[in-house]
């Protein structure tokens, strides 16, 4: 019994010298909170960039939901999509969140990893890995 509290006590003592680590690269699952993006397209196919800036939407705005992600030419043809969109190559996300939209379109621009993004009148917002650009 004694040995088990012994253990207990190293290893909250080793999770609270690691608590501030979070910021540094390859910890931030320490003290992370669950995330508050859900998913209704393929998860899988959102790159690690755009997730990373879809966490800090929802920590900034609240529950952001994904409605597009992946796409395959049929799917993007009969939607209106560009020719070359980047939802053809797992590169763009289309989302729903709450907040003034002139805000949100302004935090997406401050996100070095977003490239192109747009806001679309029904509420859903676009942003991708491409160059800088809107339209």
């Amino acid at each position: 019994m004694k040995l088990r509290v012994q253990i207990t006590s190293v290893m909250l003592a080793s999770m609270l010298a690691l608590s501030g680590c979070s910021s540094l690269p390859g910890f931030g699952w320490i003290g992370a909170s669950s995330s508050t993006v859900s998913y209704q397209d393929t998860k899988w196919c959102v790159p690690r960039k755009l997730k990373r800036v879809l966490n800090r939407v929802s920590k900034q705005y609240g529950p952001v939901t994904v409605h597009s992600t992946k796409r395959w030419w049929y799917e993007n043809w009969r939607k209106g999509g560009a020719r070359n969109s980047y939802h053809l190559n797992c590169k763009a996300v289309d989302f729903s969140v709450r907040g003034d939209p002139s805000s949100v379109i302004a935090y997406l621009k401050s996100q070095p990893e977003v490239g192109g993004y747009k806001y679309y009148p029904g509420g859903h917002y676009h942003i991708d890995t491409g160059p800088r650009r809107t339209w």
